[in-house]
């Protein structure tokens, strides 16, 4: 059995070489370039680059918590998220460190080593980057809770968590060596492909963006786009939706919206009125004179009410034209017209008092809604 036989002396010279190889290494006292001492010095200064941040980790952690216990400032919440994300790569890259600080490995080792190293490091950062995203995106929809859809903040941090990801690695290549300009004209050129295919799509999402960072309205705000008005129901990562005065759902793709005017009447300040009255051409001068004052005392008795002017503005063939401006400060749309009536019939029943009529086939007239 020849193959036997030659399979039997393979197999033993083989053993022979490590064994020899072996004793040699026992014989030197060296591996790698380097004593058994040196290696021993190595892993001790390892073993204490890790110990030593794993007790600032803990110490850091136990100081920043008793600290934001008596603050309420942002910046010792997002220091203990920080520290808390401390993963085991970061402890690997500290040991690795230690390592390499005592011994020098030779080409193909070292290699490795540096390799190690960066891909700890761009670990680490993504465990960092999912922290701040995170704590960012838990701190506005906090600050914002009328606006903090799920579906929309769960895509605009998935897109900043990308787009960080992204420099992380292209970072890490760029550190082992790779040109990245080529891949980077390459992304490029197929992300503008990808753009052009799907613009409106892309539109859409990044108007949804603006709304959302840029607020100008929440859900629940009252609003006026064109010829259509509602309450803001939702506000998606295409589309709004809005739920008119006679209750149906109006659906707005939000590229559209931030090209319309929006009107936003739940940030009013309060509603202005202009009333246009028309008296009779048998009054006197007198009672004509009469007619603004009587405007302004009966502005001046209701709450929450500003006169601003009241003027002859000018005579028709059907009468003295009068107009008077007042501002509300009440925001809600039915008290301020409960405002405005209370002051036309309290002026009513003062120009019955003076004898003052009004112009046949005419009636006092304001604005539909009052703007602020």
């Amino acid at each position: 059995m020849p193959a036997a036989r030659v399979l039997s002396e393979s197999l033993s010279n083989a053993a022979e070489r490590i064994v020899s190889a072996a004793d040699e290494l026992v014989t030197e006292g060296v591996f790698l370039g380097h004593s058994p001492e040196r290696w021993l010095q190595a892993a001790a200064a390892a073993a204490v680059g890790v110990a030593l941040l794993w007790l600032v980790r803990g110490f850091t952690e136990r100081r920043l918590a008793r600290l934001a216990e008596r603050t309420e400032t942002v910046a010792d919440d997002l220091a203990i998220a920080l520290v808390r994300g401390i993963k085991s790569s970061l402890f690997v890259f500290v040991a690795v460190v230690g390592l390499d600080a005592f011994i020098a490995f030779p080409p193909p080792a070292a290699e490795a080593v540096r390799i190690i190293k960066i891909l700890a490091l761009v670990f680490q950062g993504i465990a960092w980057t999912d922290v701040l995203v995170t704590f960012w995106l838990a701190h506005w929809a906090r600050n914002n809770p009328q606006q903090s859809d799920r579906t929309t903040m769960a895509a605009l941090g998935f897109g900043v968590r990308l787009v960080l990801w992204s420099l992380l690695v292209l970072l890490a290549l760029q550190n082992y060596g790779i040109n990245i300009t080529t891949l980077i004209t390459g992304l490029g050129v197929g992300g503008i492909a990808i753009a052009l295919a799907v613009q409106n799509i892309l539109g859409d999402l990044f108007a949804a963006l603006s709304i959302v960072v840029d607020k100008p309205f929440v859900i629940g705000d009252y609003v006026v786009v064109d010829q259509h008005e509602g309450t803001v129901e939702r506000v998606g990562l295409k589309t709004t939706r809005i739920r008119s005065v006679n209750g149906e759902q109006i659906i707005v793709s939000n590229a559209d919206l931030l090209r319309s005017r929006i009107r936003n009447y739940a940030r009013l300040e309060g509603r202005r009125f202009l009333l246009r009255t028309t008296v009779s051409l048998q009054i006197d001068a007198a009672q004509l004179s009469a007619i603004p004052d009587l405007f302004r005392h009966a502005a001046e008795a209701q709450p929450h009410t500003i006169f601003q002017r009241s003027h002859l503005v000018g005579t028709t063939p059907l009468g003295h034209e009068i107009e008077t401006a007042i501002y509300v400060t009440q925001l809600d749309y039915t008290l301020a017209l409960d405002a405005r009536q209370a002051i036309l019939l309290r002026v009513y029943s003062a120009f019955q008092r003076e004898g003052i009529t009004l112009a046949s086939g005419t009636a006092t007239l304001a604005t539909p809604r009052g703007t602020a």
